[in-house]
């Protein structure tokens, strides 16, 4: 029978070392090596690791993901770097995890809230008073910007908007409208719903400029819609193309309309105008439109930001599919400030 009281010793001797911890954790989050593989390498048992895991997070050795000694230099100069390279005004980096072990369409949600968290702390740290916030809804990111908001001061003349109408007529957790009532309620600001269908069917007989038009005229709908356009700063998710599946799984879309969007290879999904991988507005050029969008027109964005010089900051990473996603959106120049991790921002400035 093996010595228990000498196994526990050691085990314990184990856990009590910071470098063992560490080591531990760079096997597993970086290296991507299964628990398994990482004990026979240690020369100890499976129950050992997964508790030098626990213990490195609650040591904050890993925040989810790694922080090791000198990662906080590395990631100044990823976003340095990336700022040039990419043009944009700001570029957030947090760490990330390896993606050769990622499936294409898998995100990972330790490193989605470390994003998320970076994202809600910019924003505190941007917004003024005066502003007029544009948000987009999601369950990935959007949903945790707010969760982990902590508002540092209130902004009682903050107003926030959401970017899109209701999709489904039940409010879900990812809703843009409820995501932009909740951020207004953290500051103590003011909120508009945007009281509309996201989508409204194809009919020739009636162009989409007497939608718009209907809009204006409207009480219930005109604020919102005047307030996305004066809107300085935006916020807002994207969602890579595969995710229309789901819309068609709910019954938002049909698969003969997303089918139509298929034929042009999208690569992004914003609100649902979608993009192909150079950045051209797939909604623009199809011809006759699958529906109609109620909510802000995203292509007008590249505009904004010149014109206006509107903050534009996307919130996205995690997973390979919003490598391509994100380069959309970047040729579009429908961006200026990105959050992400850091391997995402280490393939979109790579060569291709």
């Amino acid at each position: 029978m093996p010595d228990i009281t000498q196994g526990n010793s050691s085990e314990a001797r184990l856990l009590g070392d910071e470098q063992f911890l560490r080591k531990v954790a760079y096997m597993y989050y970086e290296d991507g090596h299964s628990q398994e593989t990482i004990a026979e390498t240690e020369f100890c048992s499976r129950q050992t690791v997964s508790k030098a895991l626990q213990k490195a997070r609650d040591r904050g050795i890993v925040r989810i993901a790694i922080v090791p000694d000198l990662r906080t230099g590395y990631l100044r100069n990823l976003s340095r770097e990336g700022r040039r390279e990419l043009n944009l005004e700001d570029l957030v980096v947090v760490p990330g995890n390896n993606f050769e072990n990622v499936e294409a369409n898998e995100t990972l949600d330790e490193v989605v809230a470390e994003i998320a968290k970076a994202a809600a702390d910019y924003l505190d740290q941007l917004l003024k008073d005066s502003d007029i916030l544009a948000v987009s809804g999601g369950k990935t990111f959007m949903r945790n910007v707010v969760r982990y908001l902590k508002p540092a001061r209130p902004l009682p003349h903050l107003q926030v908007v959401s970017t899109i109408g209701f999709v489904e007529a039940r409010t879900s957790f990812g809703d843009a409208n409820l995501v932009a009532y909740d951020i207004a309620q953290a500051y103590g600001g003011s909120h508009a719903w945007f009281i509309i269908p996201a989508f409204l069917p194809h009919t020739p007989e009636v162009p989409p400029e007497a939608f718009r038009k209907m809009n204006d005229r409207l009480p219930l709908t005109s604020e919102a819609t005047r307030l996305c356009e004066r809107a300085n700063v935006f916020m807002l998710g994207l969602w890579p193309s595969y995710t229309n599946v789901e819309l068609v799984m709910r019954g938002i879309l049909t698969r003969e309309q997303t089918d139509v969007l298929e034929t042009f290879h999208p690569v992004v999904d914003i609100n649902h105008w979608v993009f192909d991988i150079q950045g051209r507005s797939i909604n623009e050029v199809i011809d006759p439109l699958p529906y109609h969008l109620t909510g802000f027109p995203i292509p007008s964005l590249k505009e904004k930001i010149k014109k206006e010089g509107t903050k534009v900051i996307f919130v996205a990473g995690g997973g390979p599919s919003y490598v391509p996603a994100i380069r959309a959106v970047l040729k579009a120049g429908l961006v200026n400030i990105l959050i992400t991790d850091h391997m995402t921002a280490q393939l979109l400035i790579a060569p291709k």
